[in-house]
C-alpha cells in the first residue's frame, strides 16, 4: 500500500513553494519593492499556502491510519500514533531550532498540531465536532476573528 498519490505530492510541492514564496518576501522585506503583479501574486499566496500544507499534512495523517482506523487494528493503530509522535517531535524540535535563526518559523506549530492529531486518531467523530464546536465558541467569546 506503499503507492505515492501524485496529486498530494504536486500539491504538497505547491504548498511548499508558497510558503517560501511568502517567507522569502517577509524575510528580505520586499513587501513594496518589485512589479505590482508580482506583489499581487504573492499577496494572493500569504495564508494560502500555509493553509494548503496543513491541509494536506491531515489528509496524509489520514492516509497513514487508514487502515488501523477502518480495520480497528490496535496494533497498526499505535503504530501509526508513534510515527506521528516522532513527526511531532521532530517537527517541534526542528522548528524550536530554527526559530532562533528565522523568528517567522511556523514549523514548531505544525509539530503541535500533529501532536494533537496523534492522540485525536481514534476519536469519534461525534467527539471531534463536541470539541471543535467548544473550541470555536471559546474563540468567538474572546472575541477572535474579527
Amino acid at each position: 500500500m506503499n503507492e505515492r498519490i501524485v496529486g498530494y505530492d504536486i500539491a504538497r510541492g505547491l504548498a511548499v513553494f508558497g510558503m517560501v514564496a511568502v517567507n522569502y518576501k517577509i524575510a528580505m522585506g520586499a513587501s513594496e519593492n518589485g512589479p505590482a503583479w508580482l506583489a499581487a501574486l504573492s499577496g494572493m499566496l500569504e495564508g494560502r499556502a500555509a493553509a494548503l500544507f496543513v491541509t494536506l499534512a491531515g489528509v496524509g495523517i489520514s492516509l497513514l491510519s487508514r487502515q488501523g482506523r477502518t480495520l480497528n487494528d490496535r496494533v497498526r493503530l499505535v503504530r501509526d500514533r508513534r510515527t506521528l509522535l516522532r513527526r511531532a517531535c521532530f517537527l517541534f524540535i526542528a522548528g524550536a531550532l530554527y526559530t532562533s535563526i528565522y523568528s517567522a518559523d511556523i514549523l514548531h506549530f505544525y509539530g503541535v498540531y500533529i501532536l494533537i492529531a496523534a492522540f485525536l486518531l481514534t476519536a469519534s467523530t461525534r467527539r471531534l465536532c463536541v470539541w471543535s464546536h467548544r473550541l470555536m465558541m471559546g474563540y468567538i467569546m474572546r472575541g477572535g476573528g474579527r
